[in-house]
């Protein structure tokens, strides 16, 4: 039988310590973003699995590789994350986002522009491609600006304040960068140094970007969702400091030879990344709950998983791109680890969200719901097995070169990801009765 309850079943926080607020945007907001986060993992995982014979083969270079790894990235952590942070800006910062107008007419030109991106990849047509380019590259830059003017407002500048003006930043040179690349595929410019602007690109997107952002938001998240009091914050600081003067140091000396292109840019995001990974540890350490929720769970797996792409990340680079099954499973482990820590979080917030928007003014009123009752927590539980086993699985097969158990991940990865997609769309339909 279902436990009922009038108010939300958690301990109470501290002040600011929570994920809504007065000056939240409607649920609309974040919610959409989410729908087609949603949309685009789904096609991801499915991408996956036709693609598992390249991955086998290490062959991460090809346009349909490129284009399912877009759909991870671009698609479903970027497009989480532009959702997510929309919500977010007035909990961790005490400000709203500057224009939820703006906010939408990112999304409107980000997912239509990825869809178009990854159409042009799988077919070569260059309008297409270009078109696709332009209109998300378009949206991105739009929520730059508007990251931007909210930032400017907030006097207060703290971890989690630096973390996202430094993410927005090298948004920025992401798409600058990611440009490059897609006018290259036709015009040939970039000549024999495209697999390193490929590289480039790629670690500022996911360390610059996204693990700022991660290191920023999770620095309240987790201790939130783990009940976690006591950890000292001296890593997150380190972890902040670190990857923005490595991802730095790429931006603006990636040419400059190895070592002041690579090798030094590479040992400080990664000390950085470890900086992170050890103040996570210590927020899970500090727990309240001893017993994890399938989003914790989750988010613990995407920790290990990032931890296997740090021990991969030296090999990658000493070897370079003469070992490419080496090179794939490193980057699959990278966009993987970012994809399911993205995905743990969503257990979480979304249900909040939608409890709170629709439930929380009937407290009172009625027996309503508790939080955890909006999706069964078996499933989601077997949701993060699925795809916390199939992403261990498919590092290792790469690795070995076995295109078998390389196909068999993807499966299990694809089973658990529509497993969170199909639970999540329920969460987004409840409604009291």
């Amino acid at each position: 039988m279902r436990a009922y309850a009038t108010v939300p079943p958690r301990a109470p926080l501290p002040r600011g310590a929570d994920i809504t607020g007065a000056s939240s945007p409607p649920l609309a907001l974040p919610g959409s973003h989410f729908v087609a986060a949603l949309l685009f993992w789904t096609l991801g995982a499915a991408g996956l699995v036709w693609i598992s014979p390249e991955l086998a083969q290490g062959m991460f270079p090809l346009p349909r590789v490129v284009a399912v790894t877009h759909l991870f990235t671009l698609g479903w952590v970027t497009t989480s994350i532009l959702g997510a942070l929309c919500q977010l800006f007035p909990v961790v910062l005490g400000e709203p986002i500057r224009s939820t107008r703006t906010a939408h007419a990112t999304l409107a030109l980000h997912a239509p522009g990825i869809l178009l991106f990854v159409a042009g990849l799988l077919t070569a047509q260059r309008i297409t491609l270009f078109a696709g380019a332009a209109l998300f590259g378009t949206g991105l830059l739009l929520f730059v600006g508007n990251a931007a003017l909210t930032l400017a407002r907030i006097s207060r500048r703290d971890l989690t304040w630096w973390c996202l003006a430094g993410a927005a930043f090298f948004l920025a040179a992401t798409v600058a960068l990611g440009v490059t690349l897609a006018g290259n595929r036709h015009y040939g410019y970039l000549g024999g140094s495209r697999l390193l602007v490929l590289g480039v690109h790629a670690h500022i997107a996911a360390a610059g970007w996204v693990l700022l952002v991660v290191v920023g938001v999770a620095r309240h998240l987790l201790p939130m969702f783990l009940v976690s009091h006591g950890a000292p914050l001296w890593p997150a600081k380190a972890a902040a400091a670190l990857i923005g003067a490595g991802v730095m140091l790429l931006v603006a000396g990636y040419h400059m030879g190895d070592i002041a292109g690579y090798t030094l840019p590479a040992l400080l995001i990664a000390t950085g990344t470890a900086a992170f990974l050890a103040q996570a540890a210590l927020f899970f350490r500090h727990r309240k709950r001893p017993r994890l929720d399938a989003g914790m769970r989750l988010t613990a797996a995407a920790l290990v998983v990032l931890a296997l792409a740090l021990v991969l990340a030296p090999f990658t680079l000493t070897r370079g791109f003469g070992a490419p099954r080496l090179a794939t499973a490193y980057g699959a482990a990278l966009v993987l680890g970012l994809a399911l820590f993205v995905a743990g979080h969503l257990y979480k917030i979304l249900p909040f969200l939608v409890w709170n928007h629709r439930y929380g003014p009937l407290i009172g009123t009625r027996p309503l719901p508790r939080v955890a009752d909006l999706f069964d927590a078996r499933a989601a539980n077997i949701a993060a097995a699925l795809l916390a086993l199939g992403t261990f699985v498919l590092v290792g097969g790469v690795l070995a070169g076995a295109a078998a158990w390389t196909r068999f991940a993807t499966a299990l990865i694809a089973a658990g990801a529509g497993t969170l997609t199909v639970q999540m769309i329920r969460v987004l339909r409840r409604r009291p009765e």
